[in-house]
């Protein structure tokens, strides 16, 4: 059976039971969030061990071919121009579409910081190195990074290196295997996870609020997937049936939206990167991480929609234009900060955006803490496709793709 038809009768499954299971003040919520805690970390147990290897070898074999450069200038070229598009349509839609204004609604303040530069920076250099391996698994950026100069430096003398290389392949290969058999059992999951998202809608009372903004949402996401993603796919791909490349992301887009988390959808696109759309792992165990971690373009996108609401909920003189090229520059900008919130993207960067942005909107974001797994929701999937899309061309523009038949699709 395909992945994504088990991952759909598991997601199918858990969305009956949040429907109909008994909220009980509360404690249903709370058992499936213990539940789904335990799937998400099933679903990243590998994820780390399997960067790491892989994206060591993979940068090593693009050195060797002089590509190091060439395939992360053009990954940061593509998240640039989607993350500066997909903002720009962003607010676009929401001054075409005009949602209604959302009731200021006191909420308790809610606590969210990104790492400062100065903490990257003490991250990926540590006073001892090993202290990367020693996180708590929230931040796979100083892996990745030690990764990539590991890989850099297996090139200087082939007969000495040559022991590590073999090592660091072959280790790549079994976390592979690994991860493979996690994402053909993880379908079992995705009862929780539906049933939890389910479940937390419900229990908003004031989710009627919000409908207007969720609509939005949907539209824009519809757009973006069905439309925009395979016109972007056609034009700067082959001239071929974009939608076949979509039908392969089914999988991973299942994982993103339900799980909300980008390290737990990683799992499933170097899966189907590799098997459903041929590309090699020299290419996606060097862009599924860039991607991840520098190139989220839906939670760039999602934050822009949201700050427009919140802009228009706390002001009756409509947004400017002035203040959408801020709100443009601002969502922009923190695209490229999220890399260590792989879960509640587009919560975090809508509180941080409307940190940055000042004026009495600070607190703004809380407004929208009712709809916050939504918001999360829409903005993981879209960085999900997104990556899985960037990662095929630049497989393709490298001439490096394997072309795999949809009906061998894993």
């Amino acid at each position: 059976m395909k992945i994504w038809v088990k991952l759909l009768l598991g997601s199918a499954v858990g969305i009956l039971l949040g429907l109909f299971l008994p909220l009980n003040d509360g404690a249903t919520g709370k058992v499936l969030s213990t539940i789904s805690d335990v799937i998400m970390n099933i679903g990243k147990w590998v994820i780390f061990p399997l960067v790491f290897f892989s994206l060591a070898i993979g940068t090593f074999e693009l050195r060797q071919e002089k590509k190091v450069l060439r395939v992360y200038g053009r990954m940061l070229l593509y998240i640039a121009g989607g993350a500066l598009a997909l903002v720009i349509f962003a607010v676009l839609s929401v001054l075409a579409f005009s949602p209604a204004r959302i009731p200021i609604i006191d909420e308790a303040h809610v606590a969210f910081a990104i790492p400062s530069f100065t903490d990257i920076l003490f991250q990926l250099f540590p006073a001892n190195l090993f202290l990367v391996f020693t996180d708590k698994g929230n931040y796979l950026l100083p892996i990745a990074f030690l990764a990539f100069f590991l890989g850099l430096n297996f090139t200087f003398d082939r007969l000495i290196t040559k022991p590590a290389t073999q090592l660091f392949d072959s280790l790549s290969r079994i976390f592979y295997h690994i991860n493979s058999f996690i994402s053909e059992i993880i379908a079992i999951g995705m009862i929780a996870l539906a049933a939890f998202f389910v479940v937390g809608i419900r229990a908003d009372s004031d989710f009627n609020l919000f409908s207007q903004l969720v609509i939005v949402l949907g539209i824009d996401t519809v757009i973006i997937v069905f439309g925009i993603f395979p016109i972007l796919l056609y034009y700067f791909g082959e001239k071929e049936n974009p939608y076949r490349w979509l039908y392969g992301t089914v999988a991973s887009a299942f994982t993103g939206f339900f799980s909300g988390n980008t390290y737990f959808s990683l799992s499933m696109l170097i899966r189907h990167g590799k098997e459903s759309h041929g590309v090699p792992r020299k290419i996606g165990a060097t862009t599924f991480p860039f991607a991840i971690l520098f190139g989220r373009v839906g939670t760039a996108f999602v934050t822009a929609v949201s700050f427009m609401i919140v802009l228009k909920s706390y002001s009756s003189l409509g947004v400017s234009v002035l203040q959408a090229l801020l709100v443009i520059g601002l969502s922009f900008l923190v695209t490229f900060l999220l890399g260590s919130v792989p879960g509640a993207g587009s919560f975090v960067a809508l509180s941080v955006v409307c940190g940055m942005y000042g004026r009495g909107l600070e607190q703004g974001f809380l407004i929208l803490k009712p709809v916050a797994p939504i918001l999360i929701s829409f903005g993981t999937l879209i960085d999900v496709l997104s990556a899985a899309l960037m990662s095929l061309l630049v497989a393709r523009h490298e001439e490096v793709q394997k072309e795999i038949d949809a009906k061998d699709y894993v």
